[in-house]
């Protein structure tokens, strides 16, 4: 899709996976809201736990004296979960998101099951073709924030992406350092973001290396085609990620 180099795909030992989310837009259906039995029942043996709830939102209203702030319901949500919590799919009237943890993710072929009864729900609700079609996967490496983190860089990444780093001045000093960049191919696009970041909220104790990776095909596909497309995209994100890490971090993935 965007010429990164097709590597052979393997499912590694480890990984640092901290969120995949499927994605699929489709246009407004109101059969969403009058089939919450059925759809639960669809899902049930792998997410037991439902729930169902109006969207919230607020409506703004303007006069000549008071801007006027108030909260409306609108929409329909369904939630479902695995037992563990570590799976999750929220549908409303023009999304379904399906949102796994990375310790719940061991590889994409062993999503069969979940992405058949997506394509079984869309087919329940007369949905014909969807919008739009994501797969993002953010992985986040965790560090102990030492005398120089921008190492952890050096370390893990592809050299050709950091070798800048070494152009910059006291280097120990960096504790953000995040790059991104957009493709866009016809109707396929890709968000990439990776780098160095030192959350606030952890004192400066710990650092994250981040790799979010989100890559989306905006056109008509057919239901019969949504799994066919995730995986080329899933593929296709593979790649990147080989293409992003350096053969440290990947003897790392693989070790026991």
């Amino acid at each position: 899709m965007f010429g990164f180099k097709p590597v052979v795909h393997k499912e590694y030992k480890n990984n640092f996976l901290r969120t995949v989310i499927f994605q699929l837009l489709f246009d407004k259906n109101e059969l969403i809201k009058t089939k919450p039995k059925e759809i639960q029942e669809l899902f049930n043996s792998k997410f037991p736990r439902f729930s169902t709830s109006k969207g919230k939102g607020i409506q703004i209203s303007f006069n000549n004296e008071n801007t006027n702030f108030q909260p409306i319901e609108e929409g329909y949500i369904i939630s479902l979960k695995s037992e563990d919590g570590q799976k999750s799919i929220e549908i409303n009237e023009t999304t379904l998101s399906f949102t796994i943890t990375g310790k719940a993710y061991k590889c994409f072929n062993n999503l069969n099951d979940e992405l058949n009864n997506i394509v079984d729900f869309l087919r329940l609700c007369s949905i014909q073709h969807v919008n739009r079609l994501a797969i993002r996967k953010i992985n986040i490496v965790e560090f102990k924030n030492n005398e120089n983190p921008t190492d952890v860089l050096l370390l893990m990444l592809n050299p050709d992406l950091v070798c800048y780093l070494n152009a910059y001045p006291n280097k120990s000093h960096i504790n953000h350092c995040l790059q991104a960049l957009n493709y866009k191919d016809g109707n396929d696009f890709l968000n990439i973001k990776y780098g160095l970041i030192i959350p606030p909220q952890f004192n400066e104790e710990i650092g994250q290396l981040v790799i979010d990776i989100d890559l989306f095909k905006r056109e008509l596909i057919g239901i019969g085609d949504i799994i066919n497309y995730s995986s080329k995209i899933n593929l296709e994100i593979f790649n990147i990620f080989r293409w992003l890490i350096n053969d440290n971090t990947e003897k790392m993935l693989n070790d026991e």
